[in-house]
């Protein structure tokens, strides 16, 4: 049985235990059918020492849990803190059957929650040049927005559609296309055993087209998360719900979201993962209206949406008769594994088992409604509905 891994996700705690703890977080992981999770390091305080890791590492294993926690270390554009980063990494990358470990390196190309942002080119220049001058050959995942591009200004907390406006296309692309001249310029990621590239929740078509268009020259990769997938910014105009959904990189416009669940389903994005970003009701509903959206107890809404908008839409692209339901289901499930298990082992160089394949019992084989209920709101309410899909017509 293939692992289940959602390789992108905040668990908060510490300062932050508010909004989730890390116990918390990996308990809704196990009921909700996952294997393991990638805690980022923008946290409070944020993950940028050795000593914070390890306090960090220890809090999950005093957790007891079945699921994997794997933990990123944050970057600044000091060449001494990631020269510590880099060793941090190398002492505590994930042995065979650990349960926890550090699984790569994060850097914020502009700002975001949390204060990690490497926003200068300079700076982050700096940082592929270390990271190369030091030999690393694990993986530097990037938070993509070019911190000129973005507009602040225009932001209107009583229009949540603005926030989208703030932070167009145009932030993310660009800042991918820096990644790239970056990585190449220095000879990050040039060739095995440089590096790795891997680009977090892309939201653009244009963004992936770039980073398939570098691979030939690149190890780099890409992430995208289900929110982008299957909602537009159509719903930041709900009245009361809208704000909800404020997120970065931003709900993309309906055709940009289409364009790109076409190049997920041709098989071109490498990875899938939540982003998982949970706030308390104040915080998303009033000011400072938090981005980012709670994801870990809600992965089975999700894959089903998934599944039933990648059959829908190969049935409409393909001209293809609802007799091949079957088939395309098959298929639709196999590449949400993959995207999931193989590619996040492949990426990370890890190997991580299945609960089930380790021996062990999940420790609840269902998911609770009380999961759902501890987060802020409910983010697949409003996700394409099964009911419209082509075989129940």
């Amino acid at each position: 049985m293939i692992a289940r891994i959602d390789s992108h996700v905040h668990c908060r705690d510490w300062f932050q235990e508010d909004k989730e703890t890390i116990a918390h977080a990996l308990r809704v992981a196990e009921r909700n059918g996952l294997d393991g999770i990638f805690d980022m390091p923008n946290c409070d305080p944020a993950i940028t020492t050795k000593d914070l890791a390890r306090l960090r590492l220890r809090e999950a294993e005093k957790a007891q849990s079945n699921v994997f926690y794997g933990l990123y270390l944050g970057l600044s554009s000091d060449p001494n803190q990631i020269k510590e980063m880099v060793e941090t990494y190398k002492e505590f990358f994930p042995k065979e059957d650990s349960k926890v470990g550090v699984v790569g390196l994060k850097m914020y190309a502009g700002h975001s929650v949390g204060d990690l942002t490497v926003a200068d080119l300079k700076g982050q220049k700096r940082v592929y040049e270390t990271l190369s001058n030091l030999g690393y050959d694990g993986v530097l995942t990037v938070h993509c927005e070019k911190e000129e591009l973005m507009r602040d200004d225009l932001w209107e907390f009583e229009k949540p559609i603005t926030h989208s406006y703030a932070r167009p296309d145009k932030a993310e692309v660009e800042s991918v296309r820096d990644q790239i001249i970056l990585a190449e310029r220095t000879g990050y990621a040039i060739s095995e055993g440089t590096g790795k590239l891997h680009i977090a929740h892309v939201s653009t078509p244009k963004s992936i087209d770039l980073i398939n268009n570098a691979k030939g020259d690149l190890n780099i990769t890409s992430e995208v998360a289900p929110h982008h997938l299957l909602l537009d910014n159509g719903i930041m105009t709900l009245e009361n719900e809208g704000i909800a959904y404020k997120v970065n990189p931003p709900l993309r416009k309906p055709e940009t979201r289409r364009l790109l669940f076409e190049r997920f389903i041709d098989g071109e994005i490498d990875t899938l993962a939540s982003d998982h970003a949970p706030h308390t009701r104040k915080q998303k509903f009033k000011h400072p209206y938090m981005s980012g959206i709670p994801a870990l107890a809600f992965w089975p809404q999700y894959l089903e949406a998934l599944e039933d908008e990648i059959v829908r839409v190969k049935l409409q692209r393909e001209n293809q008769q609802v007799d091949v339901m079957g088939v395309l289901r098959t298929h639709a499930r196999n590449m949400l594994e993959r995207m999931m298990g193989t590619e996040v082992d492949r990426i990370f160089g890890t190997n991580i088992k299945s609960i089930e394949e380790r021996g062990l019992k999940r420790e609840f084989q269902a998911p609770d409604e009380n999961d759902r209920d501890s987060y802020a709101f409910d983010p697949t309410e409003h996700l394409p509905s099964s009911k419209s899909s082509p075989e129940q017509k």
